[in-house]
């Protein structure tokens, strides 16, 4: 605006529009500085994501670390029998923890604890007749004995109340030894 239009104001015109002026430059100039402070808003943003998927990254990765393994411990079990001692699915966790309490289901006096003898040959390489080793040598033992397929980390994996031995081949002896 121009002074002489200004004249024509009264005093507090004046003043609101020197106020207005000084309300529109100061607003300018929150705009400016909040234009010049979005990249380093931005740029912490993107750190923080980095941080932040570094650090789930390091925690998977060690994750990773850790061997999938067959329990060893009756802790958590369920009192499901699997169908049969010789299966060809999975068992899964909570039923193997039960047949490591006792075979059958049962706690009388003579009954054995459970042998669960596993085979994974999904992410190993099994030799061809493997499984039909295993099934022989699974029936020359009582029920207590079982065999299944699994998805852990090992090849063959023999587990009883509190111990686990993995093999990455098929020994008979090591097996029975294990078993007796």
């Amino acid at each position: 605006m121009n002074e002489s239009h200004n004249d024509n104001l009264t005093p507090k015109e004046q003043y609101d529009l020197k106020k207005k002026k000084k309300d529109q430059t100061k607003g300018k100039e929150q705009l400016k500085e909040k234009i010049n402070a979005t990249p380093k808003k931005i740029g912490k943003f993107i750190l923080y994501i980095l941080i932040t998927v570094g650090i789930v990254g390091g925690i998977g990765w060690f994750v990773s670390l850790v061997p999938n393994l067959p329990p060893t411990s009756m802790q958590n079990h369920s009192e499901d029998s699997p169908p049969a001692h010789i299966v060809t699915e999975r068992i899964p966790d909570s039923i193997q923890r039960h047949m490591l309490e006792h075979a059958d289901g049962g706690t009388r006096q003579g009954d054995f604890p459970g042998i669960i003898i596993q085979y994974n040959c999904d992410d190993y390489e099994c030799e061809p007749d493997l499984v039909q080793k295993l099934t022989a040598l699974v029936e020359e033992y009582p029920k207590n004995v079982y065999l299944a397929p699994n998805n852990y980390d090992g090849k063959i994996i023999l587990t009883r109340l509190g111990k686990r031995e993995v093999l990455d081949s098929f020994d008979a002896q090591i097996i029975r030894d294990f078993i007796e």
